[in-house]
């Protein structure tokens, strides 16, 4: 009997078998190298859940990723130790962002992506998301960009419906722990001026042979990315 494999088994069965193979070699001291203890560690089982997600949903993995690292750096020398005794009022700071804004911005996101859904016609935006997620499309005859503010959250912005603004288009981006989703026509040109930190831009479609990037479309990417990642979605 012939079996068919989805992208998301082979996925999930591939790392799970790469990491039981790993695990076990180290277990009978087979492996060539020393391994770090951190490598066993709760964080590591953080940063491995996350890339288990990132096929199912890449900013839910990324942002999993994110977290699982923050912890695990000073596990590595690579930043100092976390005091969780002098962190724990930031929870309480974070909890009260939640309380006073948290259903204004819920109610605010709710009602924009309803209008955005009815009109569909924004030359400039502004999305902002606190432990949550924002899914949008636009549509502009003059489309000259917006802001997106995510902290811990993600945004899915679909801007495939545009034509950008002759006067330049620049996207504006403040994201610590998050992840934002850009889907975009396939000869649109991502002009880069982010400062990332822990970091990165996937963009895999940009140098297929059926992309012809057309330099006068193009998107200014600028802020700040902390531990989060940008996705390019070219349709």
């Amino acid at each position: 009997m012939a079996h068919s494999f989805s992208g998301k088994r082979i996925w999930a069965g591939t790392l799970l078998l790469l990491t039981g193979v790993f695990y076990l070699l180290y277990n009978f001291n087979a492996l060539p190298f020393v391994v770090p203890s951190y490598v066993f560690s709760w964080q590591m089982a953080v940063i491995l859940t996350g890339v288990y997600f990132l096929y199912k949903s890449f900013m839910k993995g990324l942002l999993i990723i994110a977290i699982g690292t923050y912890f695990i750096l000073p596990l590595t020398g690579m930043m100092p130790p976390i005091d969780i005794e002098k962190m724990w009022p930031a929870l309480l700071i974070l909890l009260g962002v939640i309380v006073l804004f948290g259903s204004g911005f819920k109610k605010k996101n709710k009602k924009n992506t309803t209008s955005m859904k009815t009109s569909l016609n924004e030359d400039l935006f502004e999305i902002t998301t606190i432990m949550g997620g924002d899914s949008r499309q636009l549509s502009s005859y003059d489309f000259k960009g917006g802001k997106i503010t995510a902290i811990m959250g993600g945004v899915e912005l679909d801007m495939t419906n545009c034509y950008l603004s002759k006067e330049g288009c620049i996207i504006d981006l403040s994201v610590v722990m998050g992840g934002i989703s850009l889907k975009i026509s396939r000869e649109w040109n991502i002009k880069s001026e982010i400062t990332p930190i822990m970091s990165g831009i996937e963009d895999e479609d940009q140098y297929s042979d059926n992309v012809h990037i057309d330099p006068a479309a193009t998107i200014i990417l600028r802020g700040s990315v902390v531990m989060g990642g940008i996705e390019i979605k070219r349709a």
